[in-house]
């Protein structure tokens, strides 16, 4: 997310380094030239010229370097620098960590305290943050958070959560993550034929504060281009990812993706409780079978006594036309709209889970993809269905399914 091409998009990170000597600014210089993220231009001042130094747009970040004769001057451009209505991020470089001078710089305004020699390390994590903060302002605007839920087991939660991804992936090349919080079962990993080394349970530390580049590190990418948040390889470990941590963790999601998927299962707790409120959609999965429209039913019961602002929506997951129950005896069952039919393939998704291969790289042109692509469109039309004539296709489709 944070590196290559899709930084290159965003730019350079204008940089722009205050300090009296030349030397020491060109040693500088060199070690930030060094850094491997992000990209860099950076210009050079003195910390009592006029202007901001580099003749052009203002900088995203001054670095301000302390440690020469006269520590009044750089204090004062700090405190002249963070009044100003349009600020810069304000970095102050320190020769010495000296606890006196660090309460004064912070003081003057600074936002971080660098030590020099520059670590990679720190100097890196530092400039990321003002990058991915920069990005997220000029793009403007926030993710869109999809939970999936159904207390019947075996009703294809995972199935559809991880295809609903790749669907938004591959038909509308949207930035997608998928976050499993069936926290027990663990599924989006295996169905997506990932074995992920990190897992949410690496954000769940109550002493550090959640950024980007923890995220990314905890994240998973699969081939098609989704990132996966998994569930804890151990059982037991579950007990530590609380509402908090899930919280902002989906916070933190929505801005830095277009949409983000996530698997609650079948447990109705705080964790997916937290998931529900930070959701534009709560997606409830239901076949056509008397259980599972009873527990939906239940469902919506407890639901209107948790009073969580989404209002929950239907998918009929394995549709079969020919089906003795049909979608418009559960729509009347229920006195509520299906979101989306997904019509039944059991074949294709065997062939999915031996094959080690995604839906659409094993049938493509299957109605189940079009049933994925259908609600993938719809839902990033913000509700509204295809057009009538890619519906009647889709709907023989799916009555070709139901048939076999």
């Amino acid at each position: 997310m944070l590196s290559g091409k899709a930084e290159e998009r965003r730019g350079a990170l204008r940089v722009l380094l205050v300090g009296e000597e030349e030397g020491r600014r060109a040693e500088i210089k060199r070690a930030l030239a060094a850094l491997p993220d992000p990209q860099l231009e950076v210009l050079e001042a003195s910390p009592n010229a006029s202007g901001n130094g580099n003749g052009g747009a203002p900088a995203d970040v001054e670095m301000v370097v302390f440690g020469g004769s006269n520590e009044d001057l750089p204090l004062e451009y700090l405190h002249n620098q963070a009044a100003q209505e349009l600020r810069p991020i304000l970095f102050a470089l320190l020769a010495e960590r000296a606890p006196n001078l660090m309460r004064r710089v912070l003081r003057a305004g600074a936002d971080e305290v660098l030590f020099l020699p520059l670590d990679i390390g720190e100097a890196t994590r530092a400039l990321l943050k003002v990058s991915e903060a920069r990005w997220r302002n000029e793009r403007g605007g926030h993710g869109v958070v999809c939970s999936l839920v159904s207390t019947v087991g075996g009703i294809g939660v995972t199935t559809v959560a991880a295809n609903l991804a790749l669907a938004l992936r591959h038909s509308l090349d949207k930035r997608v993550a998928a976050v499993d919080l069936d926290l027990q079962q663990g599924g989006l990993g295996v169905f997506l034929n990932l074995e992920p080394e990190r897992t949410i349970v690496d954000l769940t530390d109550p002493s550090k504060k959640l950024d980007s580049i923890q995220l990314e590190l905890a994240m998973t990418k699969h081939p098609s281009g989704i990132y996966l948040l998994a569930a804890p390889k151990r059982i037991e470990d579950g007990e530590l990812v609380t509402e908090t941590a899930v919280g902002s963790t989906l916070d933190l999601m929505r801005q830095l993706f277009d949409y983000v998927i996530v698997d609650c299962g079948r447990y109705i707790n705080e964790v997916a409780m937290a998931a529900w409120e930070r959701s534009e959609h709560l997606f409830y999965l239901v076949d056509q079978s008397l259980s599972s429209v009873r527990s939906a039913l239940r469902f919506l019961d407890l639901f209107g006594r948790l009073q969580v602002s989404v209002e929950p929506q239907f998918i009929l997951n394995r549709f079969v036309s020919q089906h003795s129950i049909s979608d418009e005896q559960v729509t009347h069952t229920l006195a509520q709209p299906i979101y989306a039919l997904i019509p039944r393939d059991d074949k294709n998704l065997e062939r999915v889970q031996w094959g080690a291969r995604d839906l659409w790289q094993v049938a493509p042109r299957s109605a189940l993809v079009h049933g994925f692509e259908h609600l993938a469109a719809k839902l990033a039309s913000g509700g509204a269905d295809e057009p009538q004539q890619e519906s009647g296709i889709f709907s023989r489709l799916m009555a070709s399914i139901g048939r076999n």
